[in-house]
Formats: structure tokens, sequence, C-alpha cells
């Protein structure tokens, strides 16, 4: 299985993901890398980043409740 990268914005909505990387370190420096890269082009609706979640499993992503 692979690892994939989720980030959120401080709304709690999924600001933008990544998948498909071997281990969960290069997923975490990935999402952290994009996370960045959202905050400086300022294009977030909640104005800022609140988490980059890193999980390994399904490809597919299932809604939080």
């Amino acid at each position: 299985m692979t690892w994939f990268y989720e980030i959120r914005d401080s709304n709690h909505v999924v600001a933008s993901t990544g998948k498909g990387f071997e281990t969960d370190k290069a997923a975490m420096a990935a999402g952290r890398k994009k996370a960045r890269e959202l905050k400086a082009s300022g294009s977030l609706p909640g104005g800022g980043i609140a988490t980059v979640k890193v999980e390994q499993g399904s490809e597919v992503l299932v809604p939080h409740k």
C-alpha cells in the first residue's frame, strides 16, 4: 500500500491531497511543502493551514464526519 497526505484549511475543508508515496516521511515532506506553497499563494479560503495528515491505505479518500 502507498501513503497519502491530506491538507485541511482552518475551516477544516480539504485544501489539497497527494498520493502514491512509498513512506510516511516522504508523504509528510511533500504535504508540508505543498502547505507552504498554498499558504504563500494566499489562496486558502480559511486563511491558513490547520492540519497536514498522513495515512496509509486506500487511495480513495473518505470524508470525515
